[in-house]
């Protein structure tokens, strides 16, 4: 138990904001005090956001879970799951080998501008892909959309600055509490910012 508090605490939260981020995340609510205060530290630490389409002043009803504050859930979780582990297959389906093949292939070949190779191998992108599938419950076919509407947009800047296809996944900060970009950009095509042809990827899966 004190291991816990340990964590918790070197994540920088104490245990009623995790509670109120946990709850947030699996949509219960927990009678705690100061919640304003809470759910202001909670922004402040970058794990929700101001949901614009609702005003409801200083209510949890207001706020939404950002890509950060869904990883610390994923990790919190894992650390009451007690269960055999999941093969590749069950967690990400009987074709994810294909399906993380083509996307590898759909970045470019070779270097980008920040000299790392766009492509990585595909152990390194399945182990990636674990977690992401771990923490999130996007589709295969959200996936696809994403990657297509992230590459279009660096294509067109000749690939400045745009991630490489595993950082792209999955990226741990230096206070080793990992990211995804995917994550953010399976967002906007769940919310139906734009809706992407997916035939640049498939036709890059050899």
């Amino acid at each position: 138990m004190l291991e816990l508090f340990q964590k918790i605490l070197k994540d920088g939260l104490t245990p009623n904001q995790l509670l109120i981020l946990i709850g947030k995340n699996e949509s219960i609510s927990f009678p705690i005090q100061n919640i304003p205060q809470e759910l202001s530290a909670l922004i402040a630490l970058e794990l929700i956001g101001i949901d614009p389409s609702i005003v409801m002043a200083e209510k949890p009803e207001q706020y939404i879970m950002t890509p950060k504050g869904k990883s610390l859930c994923a990790k919190y979780n894992n650390y009451f799951t007690v269960s055999k582990k999941r093969t590749s297959s069950q967690l990400m389906g009987k074709s994810y080998f294909d399906m993380i093949k083509g996307y590898r292939n759909s970045f470019p070949a070779g270097k980008l501008p920040s000299g790392k190779p766009a492509r990585v191998n595909i152990k390194t992108l399945e182990n990636a892909f674990r977690w992401f599938f771990e923490s999130y419950d996007y589709t295969w076919e959200e996936v696809t959309k994403a990657t297509v509407m992230y590459l279009n947009q660096y294509e067109e800047k000749d690939y400045m600055y745009m991630k490489t296809s595993q950082y792209f996944i999955c990226k741990q900060d230096k206070h080793k509490v990992k990211h995804s970009e995917l994550a953010d950009y399976c967002d906007m095509i769940r919310d139906g910012v734009t809706e992407m042809d997916t035939k640049h990827f498939n036709e890059k899966v050899v």
